[in-house]
């Protein structure tokens, strides 16, 4: 029982700080989503099933230097329009392959 109310509490400090990311970067975040949802869009039209990851955005959309890259969180929310899929490694050289979500229309 503990452990679940730490998730709860994880889960509820996240979305607080992706809310306040949101609020302060709305403008990139939206423009992101327009690209994510528009590349989407296309990925559709060959396969039932499109797929966006973070490095699609890094390549078509890339943050400005002054923001924090932990942004694309924010941008990927299932209130946004976004269901989470499975992982793929990152094919950015600075992310090292680490685990990045995939990512498709709710």
């Amino acid at each position: 029982r503990e452990v679940l109310n730490e998730i709860a509490e994880g889960i509820e400090l996240r979305e607080e700080a992706l809310d306040l990311l949101e609020e302060k970067r709305h403008q990139w975040i939206a423009e992101a989503r327009r690209y994510a949802f528009n590349l989407l869009s296309r990925r559709g039209i060959n396969n039932p099933d499109p797929v966006v990851t973070s490095d699609d955005l890094w390549a078509l959309c890339p943050p400005p230097s002054e923001i924090n890259p932990k942004v694309m969180g924010a941008v990927f929310r299932k209130n946004a329009g976004f269901k989470p899929l499975g992982y793929v490694p990152s094919k950015r050289k600075q992310a090292h392959a680490r685990p990045i979500r995939e990512w498709t229309f709710a």
